[in-house]
């Protein structure tokens, strides 16, 4: 096996249910783009981002399924001749429906219209349709990122959530080997990433994604898988109920005079107006004084706090689950995960959250003067290191930094990854040899 150990050819991929983060080469972790969008991320950043969604014109799916199927694995000029693995994904049909991603996913849901369907392979962390995201994976590596699938010398890092199973493992594996001929790979926890990001290798990581918000205790590297929490709810939460608080304020429609979407309650979640205060009763105060939109933005992120505002009856507020996540790792370690609480994902860059977050967590501290050995006295963020100074400041980032450096750091090394030759021996059951 031979393949180029540049760090320019290094693959990272963090996937996502609403974006997937994409790079090619990580020999500067600290480089950050200058302005906000999908523009810097690709020109500055030498990355892509990725919106986590594919379409195809309705009467190519209605054409593939009256068609006969012909069934294959994979192309001969990418399989191994004698590969072992030939059994372990479904076959798959010769005429594969032609997807459409990225920039061209809007362009095209103009033109065809009624006649276009968008999908979601990732929804709230779980992968829905193992077709759809290999085309999402194709596209992002074959053309964002410009690899030659014939001569493929770029190893990847693939980070996941907590949610992907050792079966997901299996499959992602057979297919960056035999689908995208990757000389080498990495699957790596999101949760772990984010510490390693942040420069520690034991916290709490709490990261509000899209989907869903998940709580993970890391002790020395290693996931505490047993006492990680689930929130299913996040970002496309908020949206719908700023939404529909937006919808019920009479005053801000008659001046709006049309009908807000989703896509304008995002608009404005994402713009710095909106802001969670430090006192939830706060809200309340300010709707007596005042009837305007403004008091509006600070209830957008409240369902974390009151999943009952949505409806979510029998699910634990935040500051419930990261008390219990860590009520269930050893008694002498929950301290150091009180005091190293990190915080990542886009809704965790809202004003105010960590000082709100703080203010719930103290009810959940011993009020004796008189601590013992195990006993919490405070609550404590992380944040980015120093050193990092184009990046300190953003922590939904974390995770990102952390695959970068982790692939910087393993890929040189032949047996801190799945390479070709362990592939070839063993078939997507590699990954139980390497400890995953």
């Amino acid at each position: 096996m031979h393949f180029s150990l540049k760090e320019e050819n290094y693959v990272v991929i963090e996937n996502g249910s609403f974006k997937i983060k994409a790079i090619k080469g990580v020999s500067d972790t600290n480089r950050f783009p200058s302005v906000p969008g999908y523009v810097w991320f690709r020109t500055l950043f030498s990355a892509r981002l990725i919106p986590t969604k594919v379409g195809r014109k309705i009467e190519d799916q209605e054409n593939q399924n009256s068609e006969a199927q012909i069934e294959v694995i994979s192309s001969p000029d990418i399989s191994e001749p004698n590969s072992p693995n030939s059994s372990t994904l479904p076959k798959r049909n010769s005429k594969e429906p032609k997807y459409i991603c990225g920039a061209q996913l809007e362009e095209a849901k103009e033109k065809f219209a009624d006649n276009f369907q968008i999908t979601y392979p990732i929804k709230r962390g779980v992968i829905q349709n193992w077709e759809e995201l290999e085309a999402l994976w194709r596209h992002i590596l074959l053309k964002e990122l410009n690899i030659k699938r014939a001569r493929n010398e770029c190893p990847v890092l693939v980070s996941v959530p907590n949610s992907w199973k050792r079966d997901d493992y299996e499959r992602i594996t057979q297919l960056f080997f035999e689908t995208f001929n990757a000389p080498g790979l990495y699957i790596a926890n999101q949760a772990l990433m984010t510490m390693y990001g942040f420069g520690s290798l034991t916290g709490l990581v709490v990261d509000i994604g899209y989907g869903k918000t998940e709580i993970t205790p890391v002790i020395d590297c290693s996931v505490q898988y047993h006492a990680a929490q689930v929130i299913p709810i996040a970002g496309q939460d908020f949206d719908e109920y700023f939404l529909s608080l937006l919808l019920s304020d009479s005053k801000f429609m008659e001046e709006y005079g049309d009908t807000p979407d989703l896509e304008f309650a995002r608009a404005i979640k994402e713009t710095d107006i909106c802001e969670i205060p430090e006192d939830p009763y706060q809200i309340d105060n300010e709707k007596l004084e005042r009837m305007e939109v403004d008091y509006l933005e600070k209830k957008v992120y409240e369902p974390l706090f009151n999943p009952q505002l949505i409806n979510r009856h029998g699910i634990l507020s935040l500051p419930e689950a990261i008390s219990l996540a860590i009520s269930l790792c050893e008694t002498d370690r929950r301290n150091i995960l009180w005091e190293s609480i990190t915080v990542t994902g886009g809704s965790s860059l809202v004003k105010g959250f960590k000082e709100r977050l703080e203010t719930e967590l103290r009810l959940y501290l011993s009020a004796s003067e008189n601590y013992g050995d195990f006993q919490v006295k405070e609550v404590k963020f992380l944040k980015l290191p120093e050193y990092f100074t184009n990046l300190r400041e953003r922590p939904d980032l974390g995770g990102f930094l952390g695959s970068s450096i982790t692939a910087k750091l393993s890929f040189p090394d032949p047996k801190g990854f799945i390479n070709k030759v362990d592939y070839n021996e063993h078939g997507p059951s590699v990954i139980h040899t390497k400890g995953y």
